[in-house]
C-alpha cells in the first residue's frame, strides 16, 4: 500500500463521517467499538477492540497495531527498538486522534445542519409575518442576516477543525513513511 493510499483511506473515512451529517454515524468510531472502517482498493482497515488491523486482499500480510503499541504481522509479534516503538506509538495515536476528530466533526456538522434547517423554517415563518403591517422585508432581512452570521461563525469553527484534522492526517502519512522505511518487516510486505 502506498502512503498516498493510506491518506486516501483516512480522508475517505473522515469525509464519509463528516459529510453524513449524522451524529449517530460518529458513534461508529467510539473507542472499543468493532467496525470495518474502510474496504476498497484491496486494502481493508478495521479498528477492532482497540487494535488497528490493516490487510491487503491481493498480498500476504495482516498488520495489527495494539493499543499498547505492539506491532504484529500475520500474528507474529515484531520486535521493535525504542525508535521503532515510538513510531508505532505515534502512528496509533494519530490514527485514534483522526477517528476522534472525525466523530467530533460529524457531530458538529450534524448540529450545524439542523440549525441551518431551522433557519430555513424560520425564514418561511417570517415570510408569513410580512402580512403584519408592523413587520416588513427589512425586518425579515435583518433577522435572517443575524441568524446567518451565527451559522457562518459556527461553520468557520468546523473549517478550523477540518484543517486541524488535515494536519494530523499529514503527520500520520509522514509517520507511515517513516515506519515503512525504518521497520524492515513492513517494508518487506511491499504494500504498506
Amino acid at each position: 500500500m502506498k502512503t498516498s493510499n493510506v491518506t486516501k483511506v483516512l480522508l475517505v473515512l473522515v469525509l464519509s463521517l463528516a459529510l453524513s451529517g449524522s451524529a449517530s454515524a460518529g458513534k461508529l468510531f467510539s473507542k472499543g467499538f468493532d467496525c470495518d472502517l474502510f474496504h476498497g482498493d484491496d486494502i481493508s482497515i478495521d479498528f477492532d477492540d482497540d487494535v488497528i488491523i490493516i490487510e491487503c486482499d491481493d498480498e500476504d500480510g495482516i498488520i495489527e497495531i495494539t493499543d499498547d503499541y505492539e506491532l504484529f504481522i500475520d500474528g507474529d509479534r515484531i520486535e521493535l527498538d525504542r525508535d521503532e516503538k515510538k513510531l508505532v506509538k505515534t502512528y496509533y495515536n494519530c490514527f485514534e486522534e483522526i477517528l476522534e476528530m472525525a466523530e467530533d466533526l460529524g457531530i458538529e456538522g450534524a448540529r450545524l445542519g439542523v440549525k441551518g434547517a431551522k433557519l430555513g423554517l424560520q425564514a418561511v415563518i417570517n415570510v408569513i409575518k410580512l402580512i403584519n403591517e408592523d413587520y416588513d422585508s427589512d425586518d425579515l432581512e435583518r433577522e435572517m442576516e443575524r441568524e446567518a452570521e451565527k451559522l457562518e461563525k459556527e461553520a468557520e469553527k468546523l473549517e478550523e477543525m477540518a484543517e486541524e484534522l488535515e494536519d494530523i492526517a499529514d503527520d500520520f502519512e509522514r509517520t507511515h513513511r517513516k515506519m515503512r522505511k525504518n521497520i524492515d518487516e513492513l517494508d518487506e510486505l511491499g504494500w504498506f
